[in-house]
């Protein structure tokens, strides 16, 4: 089949965050064995964002802030202790709070690699697609590029933070380019399970708007502490595996 004809097949034009987040659902109530990839791909982000951040508020608190602390308040009870633990647990809380970001996008980036594996058993579900060979070399590559992404998603929370002090346009920033980023986990996740390159590279400048459409409802997630963080990642699942979704759907009709 001519290149040209299999790029103008995917059409996502109308294409948006509550069609996408539908079209997620559908996909898991339709393809047999999906939901428990999903289920699985959950868990395991949980584990990681659960983790890392247990990971970094015990060294900060263990290796820095409680010595700290007793340094400079004294142990034991009094005014000084008593103050002084006052101010641990607000310092603490508020790390933590900070913490459970950036663990929150190393877990959503390093879980990415299963992203592809829900992408792939979509597509199968539309149409015959080669079977991945494994391949250690290959396996460790992506294992490394992804922890690269993942300590580079860490990194982003901080920017964003000076961005949202901007006056007036600051917050506006902040939340445009989150859209950005988490709508580009579902393109990213679709293009790099097509095996024609070319394809994919098309595809990914002919969608360089789309990021934004489609990530603009888990974007809104990242501005509601604990509750909508904790969200996150169901809703992101579902928008890679409802994008994948549309756009094969887009190939058959």
């Amino acid at each position: 089949m001519d290149k040209s004809k299999v790029q103008s097949e995917v059409t996502l034009s109308g294409t948006g965050a509550i069609k996408v987040f539908q079209a997620g659902h559908k996909a898991m109530s339709e393809i047999k064995g999906l939901r428990g990839l999903v289920f699985r791909a959950l868990l395991l982000n949980y584990l990681i964002f659960s983790g890392a951040t247990i990971l970094l508020n015990g060294l900060f608190y263990y290796l820095l802030l409680n010595p700290i602390i007793k340094w400079l308040f004294g142990g034991g009870e009094g005014f000084w202790a008593s103050l002084g633990t006052v101010i641990l647990w607000s310092i603490q809380l508020t790390v933590a709070a900070a913490f459970a970001v950036t663990a929150l996008r190393f877990s959503v980036s390093l879980v990415s690699l299963w992203h592809q594996s829900l992408v792939e058993r979509v597509i199968h579900h539309f149409r015959e697609i080669e079977e991945r060979i494994f391949s250690l070399k290959i396996w460790l590559a992506e294992i490394k590029y992804i922890f690269s992404e993942a300590l580079k998603a860490c990194i982003f929370p901080v920017l964003l933070l000076f961005i949202g002090l901007i006056p007036v346009i600051g917050l506006l920033l902040v939340f445009i380019l989150e859209s950005h980023l988490l709508g580009r986990e579902s393109i990213i996740a679709y293009s790099d399970s097509l095996k024609d390159v070319e394809e994919a590279r098309e595809l990914r400048r002919k969608w360089r708007w789309l990021p934004v459409r489609i990530g603009w409802l888990p974007a809104i997630l990242t501005f509601i502490p604990f509750i909508g963080w904790l969200f996150l990642p169901l809703f992101l699942t579902y928008e890679v595996v409802g994008f994948a979704y549309l756009a094969e759907q887009s190939r058959n009709n």
